[in-house]
């Protein structure tokens, strides 16, 4: 059974400190609580909404053919869920694979598997989003064993299931380290290996939710300072930092021939609809009895983004179903480039990282 107030990873995860967010009126007042009720309502409305848009939706699937020989993928957090079918899809088109997870048993075990299906070894490597010596010393030895990095997809993530905050070991909130600081740091360290082996591509893992999320002040989101106590909305502000900063990171790389990109793989049928709030686990079973995919249709339009030769020069766009979402499915936010600028530089100060040129 579970510890209440665990974050599970989806490939990645790690125990930090616990703070319990503040609750009821025996520690809050009355007037805090009945806010925060109805910001707990908003939040319920939001989430059903979202739930309900693409109920009908057709489920896209990549119709490219080209093959990936010669060329090298990582895909963080593979050992299930869209995550491995992803790695695995790559691996049928003869990319040379590189797996990196937390869990080096279970992700030797996925290599197998993969290795038994398409006949091409997988390369494991630890990697853990709940700490950034972890996030250093992989970028380390990529950098160190590796000649080229042609496609890089950040896949590994968190999601909360209780009304209550962990801490990494750096002192970040375990969400929003996992879902945004993490894989923020992993590819501004890989950038230069990108720049050398482009064209190359960068596929950022988002979420629906991400509309959800505010912009606000990223130290206090990553410090959990001021942050609405519900899980599900800080799962929100972390992936709309990842999709800001995907557009950031491809104005910046414009003219070298990397892309950067985010992706809504939509609701997959993984092991994480069975975490969270007893509000968020219905709203998940929901969706998923009526229109959920599988993890193999999850990756369809990760796939696309590395493979589709006709994406070779698409970026700062945010994807879902195989084509870049229409205005209406993605956050408004995601418009304003000076704004993403703001966040991917507010990013490189929290995380005390200097990156030449920026």
């Amino acid at each position: 059974m579970k510890e209440e107030g665990r974050v599970t990873q989806a490939a990645s995860g790690g125990c930090g400190r616990r703070h319990e967010m503040r609750e009821g009126p025996p520690t809050q007042g009355l007037l805090q609580w009945l806010k925060a009720l109805v910001a707990e309502l908003a939040l319920f409305a939001k989430i059903v909404m979202l739930a309900l848009e693409h109920v009908w939706d057709r489920h896209a699937m990549c119709q490219s053919q080209a093959t990936m020989e010669g060329k090298t993928v990582i895909v963080t957090g593979a050992t299930s869920g869209v995550g491995k079918e992803t790695a695995k899809e790559l691996a049928r088109r003869k990319a040379r694979v590189i797996i990196g997870c937390r869990n080096l048993k279970k992700a030797k075990d996925v290599a197998q598997e993969i290795f038994d299906e398409t006949k091409q070894p997988v390369v494991v490597k630890h990697l853990d989003m709940n700490s950034l010596k972890s996030v250093r010393q992989f970028c380390d030895d990529v950098i160190k064993t590796e000649e080229r990095l042609d496609v890089l997809i950040n896949n590994a993530g968190a999601i909360g299931s209780s009304k209550k905050m962990d801490f990494t070991e750096d002192g970040f909130e375990e969400i929003f380290q996992a879902n945004y600081l993490a894989p923020f740091l992993l590819t501004v360290l890989l950038v230069d290996l990108l720049k050398t082996s482009s064209p190359s591509r960068v596929i950022n893992l988002a979420s629906d939710y991400h509309r959800l999320g505010n912009v606000g002040n990223i130290e206090d989101k990553a410090r959990g300072i001021n942050l609405v106590s519900n899980p599900t909305a800080i799962y929100g502000n972390a992936k709309l930092a990842l999709c800001m900063a995907t557009v950031a990171l491809a104005d910046r790389l414009r003219g070298t021939g990397v892309t950067v990109n985010s992706v809504h793989p939509g609701a997959v049928k993984t092991h994480i609809a069975d975490e969270g709030p007893g509000l968020r686990k219905l709203l998940f079973g929901l969706v998923l009895f009526m229109k959920g995919k599988t993890p193999l249709q999850g990756a369809q339009t990760p796939v696309r983004l590395a493979v589709d030769p006709d994406l070779e020069t698409t970026t700062g766009e945010y994807f879902e179903n195989c084509a870049p979402a229409e205005p209406a499915y993605r956050s408004p936010f995601l418009a304003d480039h000076d704004l993403a600028d703001q966040v991917f530089r507010s990013s490189l100060k929290v995380l005390d990282f200097h990156w030449v040129g920026v």
